[in-house]
């Protein structure tokens, strides 16, 4: 009996070769992928990256809105010549001028934020002058109520009505004299309860006065302690120098 082992020929050759256990190799690594829950190297970390949300973009700064340049100061000088204040121009309202041109900037500010004026308002047509009394209210507003550039401060003004014009002439007087209104005086309540209809931004000149945004051209200035200057050229077809003059006193702080 030949008790020699037993040997595969054709295994002990192939294993014998290089080329072939190479080739054992890859069918082995082939059978592995092919097993359930065997993942070929990185698939995984593939998978997890196509699968996960998207980062979020980041958000485009908005750019703030760039102030407007600030617009030019009236032109004292010019509007002296219009109203003819050399010679025989309306008196009060060349008066106006002149002291509105030695005032400074008109701030508004007010220990409750919220203050009225008044005063006379001079109205020039045509070269005759007329003269109404007029109250002039200004509050301190959030920035966010305003435009760029613009003053965090809202202004409107109005006439005192027909009907209490003898009080509010007496009012102004009390005013200007630096004296306390009287408690009779019926235009007073209505000064500190007047809110107009018309609230406007106001924004500094490039001089001393500050501009108030409205159809018409106004100007403000003030002099320390309690006086407002308001000068509001009349602009289209109107004659040189026509417009409205005022002179105003706080009565509400």
């Amino acid at each position: 009996m030949n008790n020699a082992p037993m040997t595969w020929p054709f295994w002990d050759k192939v294993g014998s070769l290089p080329k072939y256990r190479m080739l054992l190799v890859a069918l082995s690594l082939v059978a592995l992928s092919l097993l359930p829950g065997c993942d070929q190297p990185g698939s995984k970390k593939l998978h997890s990256t196509a699968s996960s949300p998207s980062a979020p973009a980041e958000p485009v700064p908005s750019v703030a809105p760039m102030a407007p340049p600030a617009p030019a100061d009236m032109d004292v000088a010019v509007l002296e010549k219009d109203l003819n204040c050399a010679k025989t121009g309306p008196k009060q309202a060349c008066r106006v001028v002149k002291e509105f041109s030695l005032a400074q900037r008109y701030t508004a500010h007010t220990p409750s934020g919220e203050g009225r004026w008044v005063g006379h308002a001079y109205t020039v047509e045509k070269g005759v002058e007329t003269e109404r009394e007029i109250v002039l209210w200004a509050k301190v507003v959030p920035t966010s109520q305003v435009g760029p550039g613009d003053l965090a401060i809202k202004v409107g003004f109005d006439f005192f009505p027909d009907e209490l014009k003898p009080h509010a002439a007496k009012l102004v007087r009390t005013l200007g004299r630096g004296d306390s209104p009287s408690p009779i005086n019926q235009a007073f309540p209505y000064a500190k309860a007047f809110v107009p209809t018309k609230q406007r931004a106001i924004v500094n000149t490039a001089g001393q006065s500050v501009h108030v945004t409205a159809e018409q051209s106004i100007y403000l200035r003030a002099k320390a302690p309690r006086l407002v200057y308001m000068v509001s050229p009349a602009s289209g077809s109107a004659a040189p120098g026509d417009g409205m003059y005022a002179e105003l006193w706080l009565a509400v702080w």
